[in-house]
């Protein structure tokens, strides 16, 4: 057994909504890597999170794990496709978390939250947006709070310097400048390994 899949595999823990991962898995719906996003939830443990901000729902599968994953956590999550937040709003009131969850329909890109004070925020929506993401949402945190961003390594393509497709160039290099600002930054931060990469940030 290779040393990644064996990790993997630790970092892997039961799935608590085995219906909504089977119906993105069937449905190629992106969501987090079983074993980032477990990695995740510890952060949210250890951090001791109770108000959670998550740029992109998709279907609310990775919301639903972060509000279960401690008691007084709240999460609201911004989803610009229309079919994706209806479907994540069934599958939120359906598992018993509509107390727990606040899901908006809207651009994350334009969106106002005025009052909102989060400790713990989630990105994990158009890759190519990190930077916009992190200067517009870094606003609503409180001074403590933690960071994560999902996919930085793009499935692979953060290291492909032989891409041909002009669209995927362009994603992979602002991925890879957005990586390397925050290695760069003031912030500490660490680079994980695990799933699709994680960037955590403090």
């Amino acid at each position: 057994m290779e040393l990644i899949k064996y990790v993997r595999d630790l970092n892997t823990m039961e799935e608590l909504f085995p219906a909504i991962h089977r119906y993105a898995l069937e449905n190629r719906v992106p969501v987090i890597d079983s074993d980032a996003l477990n990695v995740v939830k510890q952060y949210i443990q250890i951090k001791g999170a109770k108000n959670i901000l998550e740029i992109g729902t998709a279907i609310g599968y990775s919301a639903l794990h972060f509000a279960s994953a401690a008691d007084g956590v709240h999460v609201t999550t911004i989803e610009k496709d229309e079919a994706s937040h209806n479907l994540a709003k069934d599958n939120i009131n359906a598992a018993g978390f509509s107390n727990k969850i606040t899901a908006i329909l809207a651009d994350a890109k334009e969106v106002d939250l005025k009052d909102g004070r989060f400790d713990f925020l989630f990105i994990d929506a158009s890759k190519g947006n990190n930077q916009l993401f992190f200067d517009k949402y870094k606003e609503y945190l409180t001074d403590d709070a933690l960071i994560i961003v999902d996919n930085i390594f793009v499935r692979g393509l953060i290291t492909d310097d032989n891409v041909e497709n002009r669209n995927k160039r362009k994603l992979r290099d602002k991925v890879r400048n957005f990586n390397q600002a925050m290695k760069d930054s003031e912030y500490s931060t660490s680079f994980l390994n695990v799933g699709d990469g994680l960037l955590v940030i403090y």
